[in-house]
């Protein structure tokens, strides 16, 4: 059963709810006002999930397992950090979950990601989408979970070092690292 979200004969629209009124009413028990909240974050989550895991099933159960752990400990969120970085917390944890469980850790399927990444952007000819995929894949897991984070999810220093336990510093001294190996490894003409 999917909620209609866009409003209701009253005129009441959960779209134009503030993110702390929609939480309210979800802790309430409202499925809806659930719903829509987790709809403006389940694309990044999504595509989170898919830089460790290739598998389309295991993203689904993963998300799956996320969103219902959001669901059932909404009520222990506290605005001490933003819902996007408390879900990622979440998210991230279902993950490692999903590994302790299987036993298997296949850095592919990081790869893969990057491959479906670049080949999105029709903007960039076939060379440039060489020559990054090739930098990219020479970033550990982590530097690739950090560039995902940063650059796609749009996290704060601060958030990502809630999510992944690290320190500001350290995430800003391998940031560092980061953009120096990817500036080797594309040359001069990408500096830009």
């Amino acid at each position: 059963m999917k909620a209609d979200l866009g409003g209701d004969a009253d005129g009441f629209s959960y779209d134009s709810c503030a993110e702390d009124e929609l939480i309210e009413k979800a802790i309430s028990g409202d499925n809806s006002a659930f719903e829509c909240l987790m709809a403006r974050y389940l694309k990044v989550i999504y595509n989170y999930i898919l830089l460790s895991v290739s598998s389309s099933e295991d993203v689904k159960d993963i998300l799956q397992e996320t969103m219902l752990a959001a669901w059932q400990n909404l009520k222990t969120y506290n605005s001490c950090s933003t819902l996007k970085t408390w879900l990622f917390s979440i998210t991230r944890y279902k993950i490692n979950d999903y590994y302790r469980k299987t036993y298997r850790y296949n850095t592919d399927d990081l790869d893969d990601y990057y491959d479906e990444l670049s080949a999105e952007d029709n903007t960039l000819d076939v060379a440039k989408q060489i020559d990054i995929k090739n930098a990219l894949s020479n970033l550990s897991n982590i530097e690739k979970e950090l560039v995902y984070m940063i650059f796609n999810a749009q996290l704060s220093y601060k958030e990502i070092s809630g999510i992944t336990g690290l320190p500001t510093g350290t995430i800003k001294s391998k940031m560092s690292n980061i953009r120096s190996k990817l500036k080797k490894n594309l040359g001069d003409a990408y500096n830009d």
